[in-house]
């Protein structure tokens, strides 16, 4: 169950007409989100407090995470700098002899999903059901 601590306040943009949500404050969610995509426009801030909440399967687009409070589960990582990241794993990937092409593929296409992101949270526990032990684990070595 998904539940809003705040109630948003509501306004009419004046250019189109359309209702739209004006936050005043960090917006605390409770619960799990499953399948979820966040979807920003590459400078939106995301402002919320996931610190209660499980993200199973949700996914961040375009969106700035540094306003928001990622959950405390031990499940959960939140990580900055994730396109340097990225790139810099993109070379170490390439240049890795124990690597079978099936795994490697694999791991480059779970990373440029992440290239446009500067921060991320990922839930390990969730990945781990999706990809394996190992995946994970050199997915996140090859991040450091």
């Amino acid at each position: 169950m998904l539940r809003l601590s705040t109630a948003p306040l509501l306004s009419v943009d004046s250019m189109t007409g359309f209702y739209k949500l004006r936050i005043s404050s960090i917006v605390p969610f409770t619960g799990k989100l499953v399948d979820i995509t966040f979807e920003g426009n590459g400078k939106q801030k995301l402002i919320v407090n996931l610190e209660n909440g499980i993200l199973d399967g949700v996914r961040f687009v375009g969106c700035d995470l540094t306003q928001c409070i990622p959950p405390k589960s031990k499940n959960h990582l939140y990580m900055e700098q994730v396109s340097a990241r990225v790139k810099n794993a993109l070379v170490k990937i390439d240049n890795d002899p124990n690597l079978s092409d099936d795994d490697r593929k694999v791991l480059v296409r779970s990373l440029r999903k992440l290239e446009d992101m500067e921060q991320y949270i990922f839930n390990t526990a969730h990945m781990k059901k999706i990809y394996g032990d190992v995946f994970v684990e050199r997915f996140f070595s090859s991040l450091e």
